[in-house]
């Protein structure tokens, strides 16, 4: 199941659609297991996913989908850490859309909802295993901090933070 249509969707020149859906949605929860199961072969282990609607509730917490005619292709998720910072989660292309602009378009949808609600810091977590979203956190403006809150005794995790322009 899609998500249902949003006003505010951003369609890209190649066709995509980002829309904010229910995290707890169908289309939500398969780009969840499809980043989960992909983490899980980049890093080398097998674990129960932690995937959990709730983290991203509103109105501050969110979830967007890209869809490119009736295909989820890629999702990313904002989850409040406090009344000014929150996390970007669940940031997952799948492969044959690489490369076309989606992660662009949901990053830009997560960070014009983050600021129309007051966030003015984001901060997220990837890892070496995940080279080409190194690259793409460093482009877009995100600088590497130490690892915070979960995240801490983590060797893996590469943390980074961008401070939202436009906001008080």
């Amino acid at each position: 199941m899609l998500p249902t249509p949003d006003p505010r969707a951003v369609t890209t020149p190649d066709g995509v659609s980002v829309r904010r859906c229910d995290p707890g949605s169908p289309a939500a929860g398969a780009m969840g297991e499809a980043l989960w199961g992909e983490i899980q072969r980049r890093y080398g282990f097998s674990a129960p996913d932690p995937f959990d609607p709730a983290a991203f509730a509103g109105p501050v917490g969110a979830f967007w989908v890209a869809t490119q005619g009736d295909r989820p292709v890629g999702s990313v998720a904002l989850a409040p850490l406090d009344s000014r910072t929150a996390e970007l989660d669940v940031m997952y292309v799948v492969p044959q859309a690489r490369g076309a602009g989606v992660a662009q378009a949901l990053l830009a949808a997560l960070e014009e909802h983050a600021r129309a609600h007051g966030v003015a810091t984001i901060v997220l977590r990837a890892g070496e295993p995940q080279p080409e979203a190194l690259r793409f956190y460093a482009a877009s403006g995100f600088t590497p901090v130490a690892p915070f809150g979960r995240w801490v005794d983590d060797d893996t995790a590469r943390c980074f933070t961008k401070r939202l322009a436009d906001v008080d």
